[in-house]
């Protein structure tokens, strides 16, 4: 359903009864469908963007590179002009050979001398001009394109942000379509319980509290818990510290691009927990799916990375009982979920 058709489910007034309430639950629930699609596109904008960040990297110090060779070729064409002959520089100047030289000999050997003097002194020249010029085309070429290279690079980083900040700006919209008509169904909802028992609405409104109530104690439990316990972790240390740290960063914000300390995106969160432990992996899940070996699902451990999507455009820290801890999307904070996804595709063990 497009964004123009959710829109207009709004319009439903308050006096609508049941039959409309049932129509406008379907359409909230096409809304999230559409919101979790676009959460999945944003964690891949931002995953290509982490990995177009990595390929400028090394474009520019392929850049770098061809500066140093430019410069060592200008310092050989100095060395070069230095170590010329005489002779060459006053045949480069336009004199002719007998005025540089001398054409006059005592004897037909000491004439014959001199030109092969002559011509020895023109070929080493021409050798050396003719080299130096090759390096320079060379360098100059390579120059041109790593300059082209980081052009294009820094124009794709440019159009993937803008196609991010796109998508986040749909997600925005979108949830605040779902808020209305969440609000304009709960309005619904009253209406008709107040037409049909005021007596059943407030009991109603009662276990509803009570449920939620029961559920918010349950939150801070598992918060409270999470915060406090030390996870059994098999193995070396390197997991066992991952994990604890990333107990720590629960209820910290995502944000796109973020690696610590104050708020992180999926693969900026493992690179985080990970160094902790001593381990390094790049801040980009395409990097860390190849930074350790690959585990079956049957022998999971706690600290191994599991991935998500065809793309792998998420990834979370497995703790162990089926859970892990991940920075979910823009507007969520980093909690404890299921891996038990299905687009789960697999999982790594950095360290090994």
């Amino acid at each position: 359903m497009s964004l123009a058709a959710v829109a207009a489910t709004t319009a439903i007034g308050l006096s609508a009864g049941p039959a409309q309430a049932d129509s406008l639950k379907g359409r909230i629930d096409t809304a999230k469908q559409q919101l979790a699609a676009l959460d999945a596109r944003a964690e891949a904008a931002t995953e290509r963007y982490n990995a177009a960040r990595i390929r400028l990297t090394g474009d520019q110090q392929k850049s770098a590179s061809a500066q140093r060779r430019l410069a060592a070729a200008q310092t050989r064409l100095a060395t070069l002009k230095r170590s010329v002959s005489a002779f060459a520089v006053a045949a480069y100047q336009g004199q002719t050979l007998d005025t540089t030289l001398g054409m006059t000999a005592d004897s037909p050997q000491a004439y014959l001398d001199k030109i092969s003097t002559l011509q020895a002194v023109a070929n080493s020249q021409r050798q050396s001009l003719a080299s130096l010029a090759g390096a320079q085309r060379e360098q100059e070429q390579a120059q041109s394109e790593t300059s082209a290279a980081l052009k294009e690079q820094r124009a794709a980083t440019s159009q993937m942000q803008a196609d991010r900040a796109t998508v986040l700006a749909a997600a925005q919209q979108e949830q605040q379509i779902l808020h209305q008509l969440v609000a304009k169904q709960q309005a619904i909802i009253r209406a008709a319980k107040a037409r049909a028992a005021r007596i059943a609405a407030e009991q109603a409104a009662a276990a509803l509290r009570a449920r939620e109530a029961a559920a918010a104690a349950a939150a801070r439990q598992l918060a409270t818990q999470s915060t406090n316990s030390t996870p059994v972790v098999q193995g070396s240390g390197g997991a066992r510290v991952a994990v604890q740290w990333a107990y720590r960063e629960l209820g910290k914000p995502y944000v796109w691009g973020a690696a610590g300390p104050d708020s992180f995106d999926c693969s900026g969160l493992t690179q985080y927990v990970w160094a902790k432990a001593g381990v390094y992996l790049d801040h980009y899940t395409g990097s860390q799916w190849n930074e350790g070996a690959h585990v079956s699902r049957d022998q999971l451990q706690p600290g191994d990375l599991v991935f998500f999507g065809s793309d792998l455009h998420h990834v979370g820290l497995y703790i162990g009982n089926g859970n892990m801890i991940e920075a979910p999307y823009t507007g969520a904070n980093v909690r404890i979920s299921s891996y038990a996804r299905s687009d789960y595709a697999g999982a790594v063990r950095p360290g090994v």
